[in-house]
This record gives C-alpha cells, sequence and structure tokens, in this order.
C-alpha cells in the first residue's frame, strides 16, 4: 500500500477555493493495466493545491481538471509508503483491507489537555499497543476548520495542525474516529457553545436558532463543503477508522424536538460522504440513546455510557445487525477519582463480550495523569498471545471451598428500560444488570423505571446491601422488600441541588427462596452504584471464551479480600487431548507461569484456582 501525493499550481482561480461550487478541481490518477481513479483535490493556500490517493501497485498523477475542463498543467507524483491499511466492515466486526482481522481497542484522546497534545497522546497509546482512538473537531484547542474564518472559507492553520495529528496516527498505529461536529455548538443545556457560535445570528451568522443547523440551506451547504475538504485532504489515510458524524448528537434542541429531521441529516450526510470518498472509510455517529433510525445509514453503532459498573455495561453489548461497541465509557461522578479499578473491569469484561470491540475509555487526560497505559498494554498484550478477540463466549463451572457474592452495579445510567426482573443464578451472576439504569425512579418519573425484582435463592441466611450514590434535588427513598414485605427504607428530603450521599442501606435475609425487590416511593430518583447479596455462588466468577483448541478465562474474586487459592474452574467444548495453560499477569502484562492440563474425552478440562488478589486471567493452547 503506497500513498500517492501531487502538488500544483492554478494562478488563474477566481472564487471561493473551498466551494466546490465555485471551483470543483479533481485530479486523474493512473494505475496498473491501465485502471483510473479520480480524486478529489484541496486548495493548500496561495495558488498550490494538491491531491493524495492510497492504493496498491504503482500509479502517476495524469491529469487535472477543474470544473469539468482539463487543465494543462503539469503534475509530479511523489510516493511514500503506508504502513497501516483501510479498516472495513466484515460481518459483526471489522478487517482490514487485507482479510485480517480488527478489533478496536484505545481510549478517547478527543482534544488537547494542558501541553499534552493528541500526537503526544498517541506515541503513548501505540507504545502499550492501542490501536483506536477517537478526535473531536472542536474549537477551544484550535481543530474546528469552519469556527475561526469570518465566511464560508476554512482555516488552512486548522487544516494544518490535523495533518500533524494525522501522520503521528499513521507513526503508532492508530486508527481513529475523526468526530467532524460535536452538540455543544447546537446545544443550549448541554455543554452550549452556542453564544460563541460565529454562526449564531447574534454573532454576525445565519441560524436564529440552534435546531437550524440541520435545516438551514447555508447550513447544510458549508457542513459540506466541510466534509469535502476533509475528505480531499485526509481520506488517502487509512488511520481515519470513520467520519464520526457526531458527537451525542441526542443533547441538541434540533434532536430533541425534531429527531426525524436529525436522522435525514445523517443519511444525507452518510450518503455525501460515501459518493465523494473513494477509500470509502466507514460513517458512524454517537450518542448515549440507544440505536434505531440514527443509526440506519451508519456502518456501526456508537452508544456512549457512564455507568456505576463498567463491566457490567460492557458485558451487555451484542451486535444484532452491524458492528457495535461502546465509543465513551467512564464510571459515573467523578471521572478524576479513578485510580484504575474501573478502567480496568471495563476493558476486560469487553475482551469477553460479544462487543465489536472494547468499551473505549474516555479520561484520557487522567490516563496520562496516572500513567496508566500499562492496564492497556496488559490487555493488549493478553489478546496477541491468547487470541481471546477470536474465540465465542462460552459458560463454566466454578467451585470454591468457601461462598460468595452476588455483587455488581448497574450497567445503564440515565434511561427508561421495560426490564423489571433481574434474576440472580445460582453462580452469582445477576441476570441483565447491565441493561438495568442506575436511577431508580420517585414519583416524578416513575414510568421511566419504577422497581427492580431480584428473583433469589439463599441456602443459609445472609444480607442485602444497596449502595445509593446521589439523591435528586426533590428528594427521593429507597425500600428493600422481600416478598411485598419491607426490610429496610431510607429516605432523603428535598434539597437544593442534586446530593451525593454515598450511603448504605442494608437488610438481613433468611435462607429461602423469594424476590427482593428495590423501590423509591419519593418525591424523585436516586442512583444506586451497587447491589450486593450473599451468600450466593463461589467466592470466584469466571468469564471464558473458546474455539475448542484455544480457550481464554477471566477470574473475579466476587467477595472483599483476595482469594487464597483452592477450588476449579470447568471449561468445557474442548477437543481432546493435552494443553498449555499460561497465567498472566494483569499489571506486568506477561506470563505469570505456564501450566500442562489435559481435556478429558467429554471435553472437559479442570483448572485449578491459584491464590491471587482482585482478578487474574489465563489461556490455554492445544499442544496435542
Amino acid at each position: 500500500m503506497t500513498t500517492y501525493e501531487t502538488q500544483f499550481l492554478l494562478p488563474n482561480i477566481t472564487g471561493n477555493s473551498f466551494d466546490p461550487e465555485k471551483n470543483d478541481v479533481r485530479v486523474l490518477f493512473r494505475g496498473p493495466r491501465g485502471k483510473t481513479k479520480t480524486q478529489l483535490a484541496f486548495f493548500d493556500g496561495g495558488t498550490t493545491w494538491r491531491a493524495r490517493l492510497t492504493a496498491e501497485g504503482k500509479w502517476q498523477a495524469g491529469s487535472v481538471t477543474h470544473n469539468g475542463m482539463e487543465s494543462k498543467t503539469r503534475l509530479a507524483t511523489t510516493s511514500q509508503r503506508q504502513l497501516l491499511h483501510f479498516v472495513q466492515r466484515k460481518g459483526l466486526g471489522f478487517a482490514y483491507d487485507n482479510g485480517k482481522s480488527y478489533w478496536p481497542i484505545g481510549h478517547n484522546v478527543a482534544w488537547r489537555s494542558g501541553s499534552f497534545d493528541v500526537a503526544d497522546a498517541f506515541a503513548k497509546l501505540g507504545a502499550a499497543g492501542e490501536n483506536w482512538s477517537r478526535v473531536w473537531m472542536c474549537h477551544w484547542d484550535g481543530k474546528n476548520l469552519d469556527w475561526e474564518t469570518k465566511d464560508d472559507t476554512l482555516s488552512l492553520t486548522v487544516a494544518r495542525r490535523w495533518d500533524g495529528i494525522i501522520e503521528a496516527a499513521q507513526k503508532h498505529g492508530i486508527h481513529f474516529q475523526l468526530v467532524l461536529q460535536h452538540h455543544g455548538p447546537y446545544a443550549l443545556q448541554v455543554n452550549s457553545n452556542w453564544a460563541e457560535n460565529p454562526w449564531n445570528a447574534k454573532n454576525g451568522g445565519f441560524l436564529n436558532t440552534t435546531a437550524e443547523f440541520f435545516t438551514h440551506p447555508e447550513a447544510r451547504r458549508r457542513t459540506k463543503n466541510k466534509l469535502r475538504y476533509a475528505i480531499a485532504r485526509w481520506g488517502y489515510s487509512p488511520s481515519i477508522l470513520a467520519w464520526e458524524l457526531f458527537n451525542e448528537v441526542e443533547w441538541t434542541e434540533g434532536a430533541k424536538n425534531a429527531p426525524k429531521t436529525v436522522e435525514a441529516w445523517h443519511r444525507d450526510m452518510a450518503t455525501y460522504l460515501r459518493w465523494l470518498d473513494i477509500h470509502q472509510h466507514l460513517v458512524t455517529t454517537s450518542s448515549h440513546l440507544p440505536g434505531g433510525d440514527l443509526y440506519a445509514a451508519m456502518d456501526y453503532e456508537q452508544p456512549h455510557a457512564y455507568p456505576p459498573d463498567l463491566a457490567a455495561t460492557a458485558l451487555s453489548v451484542k451486535p444484532t445487525t452491524k458492528p457495535i461497541f461502546y465509543g465513551e465509557i467512564g464510571p459515573s461522578g467523578d471521572l478524576s477519582g479513578d485510580d484504575g479499578r474501573h478502567l480496568k473491569a471495563g476493558l476486560w469484561a469487553s475482551l469477553f463480550s460479544d462487543a465489536s470491540g472494547a468499551a473505549q475509555y474516555w479520561a484520557w487526560d487522567q490516563v496520562e495523569r496516572r500513567n496508566q497505559y500499562g492496564l492497556f498494554k496488559a490487555a493488549t498484550g493478553f489478546i496477541a498471545a491468547s487470541g481471546v478477540t477470536e474465540l465465542r463466549r462460552v459458560s463454566t463451572e466454578v467451585s470454591t471451598p468457601d461462598g460468595g457474592v452476588a455483587s455488581s452495579g448497574p450497567g445503564k445510567g440515565w434511561g427508561e428500560t421495560k426490564r423489571t426482573v433481574f434474576p440472580i443464578r445460582a453462580d452469582g451472576t445477576i441476570e441483565g444488570i447491565g441493561e438495568m439504569p442506575s436511577f431508580l425512579q420517585g414519583v416524578a418519573h416513575r414510568e421511566m423505571f419504577p422497581k427492580a425484582d431480584f428473583p433469589v435463592t439463599l441456602k443459609q441466611a445472609g444480607s442485602i446491601e444497596v449502595e445509593v450514590q446521589t439523591v435528586a434535588r426533590s428528594g427521593g427513598s429507597l425500600l428493600i422488600k422481600q416478598d411485598g414485605k419491607v426490610m429496610a427504607e431510607r429516605a432523603w428530603p428535598a434539597s437544593g441541588s442534586d446530593t451525593q450521599v454515598n450511603a448504605t442501606v442494608t437488610a438481613a435475609l433468611p435462607a429461602g427462596t423469594y424476590t427482593l425487590t428495590l423501590e423509591n416511593p419519593g418525591a424523585d430518583w436516586v442512583t444506586l452504584r451497587k447491589i450486593t447479596i450473599a451468600p450466593v455462588g463461589a467466592s470466584v466468577s469466571a468469564l471464558a471464551k473458546s474455539d475448542g483448541t484455544r480457550a481464554a478465562l477471566w477470574l473475579r474474586r466476587t467477595d472483599s479480600g483476595p482469594h487464597p487459592g483452592g477450588g476449579t474452574v470447568t471449561l468445557g467444548g474442548l477437543r481432546v487431548g493435552a494443553y498449555k495453560l499460561v497465567w498472566w499477569d494483569m499489571v506486568a502484562g506477561k506470563p505469570l507461569r505456564e501450566e500442562a492440563i489435559r481435556a478429558n474425552a467429554s471435553g472437559q478440562a479442570s483448572i485449578l484456582l491459584p491464590s491471587f488478589t482482585g482478578d487474574i486471567a489465563t489461556y490455554l493452547k492445544k499442544i496435542g
């Protein structure tokens, strides 16, 4: 794969060089066996224009057309070997254009953080084995093409900043989503930048309302000009995984008041991108909201979530008609308080999920401040050693000398759900917890999430603990019921603002089979951080993937304290024979030790559990 570039002068151009209705400049490239490709050219200041093409084989720039008329401009072609391959959609996942599978894993680097630039971050991502990121075209760090100009031109200063970002991505093996729009400039309530938007009529622009962005002819024309320029200047690069049309468009007034109009805008812009982009990059958008028509014209879905339990959220993802993975994820509350436990849990749960990629962590400034790149390196090293992302999920049986707990936080944040029953299985898994909102609603919005039922069997007396994180300003409460009988309750009065209470409500439980219910009869919502019921299942939980000759497992201590060793995890569906088992250091990112085990005539292998603190991973490969 080689990138070809031609630079040429067009001294007689008049009018806006960024407007294809005035100046549509294209270059015809000639390749092997008489093949031709026509690529958009882009203005680069003065009288200079350029065109870039990435392709297999040897290509030469042949001729230039200006508004459909061939120019007599002489062309020279330079070439540079391209180290990356373009990523394509393949079924419910992704693959490079050479057929090799691509599983995105990395974290966001949306904008410059202090003196720490995006290009600096990409060097560290690459060193950690990460292959994905996400960068915003935002104005506050000088990356919005159409923000700094006073007319319908684009900023070449900004364009050259993006050149550096793309070069860094190529150098360090990063495929990133280029976020072309974000919600702030066209939102009034969430992260609003409307007051400073140059397209705002109060600033001399042409938009009287934020919602007009999606319908106003001039806004649509200028937006398409920006998309066209991005394709012409950077479409050559395989480091661009996808054009992301919008970040969290649901926060704009247009999406709130006229969602069908916004969905139609997405279809139109996606069609325009695909029509012009001869390199056929993927197209996506992102939203906290579930799929639907917003994603109809997208190549893959990009939900965002900030739940109490990142592992529960990551494990809940399952592609149906197209690839899906979380483009942003982080713990609810203060992101700066994550010492790496949340990041690690979401990352490793992703590896053992059905998702098309990792749940991509948002807080890049915290990753840098706490130097958490080693957590990513340990995960990417495990992927390379075990092949876990190529395997399918399988069940296991875990037995330990001591009992465990069923413990998890909700997998969703604010939202409506039809599911209110979350059975607790014998192994301690809480079924469907990844679909449970953390906001337990009171009277104000009871229809969104009125209660949570947990059918459970306890073989001996135990307890339930519910951690409440925040209470709405109008007040709220929590009832814990056992088969309708109130076992514990707590109420919080109204206050001047939403209040972080960090309270734990506890109830003793008898042995037996019954349903535990959480309800909020108060005025408004409370947020649930974690639900813990004991004793249930084993003291170690296991997630596993296998293809019959390989397997990977992630083991977690369900109760507090380290696992002292002892017990087994049994894995089925293996081919009979000998296997090499490798225990993996999830901090250092390297093997701890190796063992030899066998799969019996029933295709089962029993693995003795070692001592560990928190969690440990292992993989096995057939050797005979």
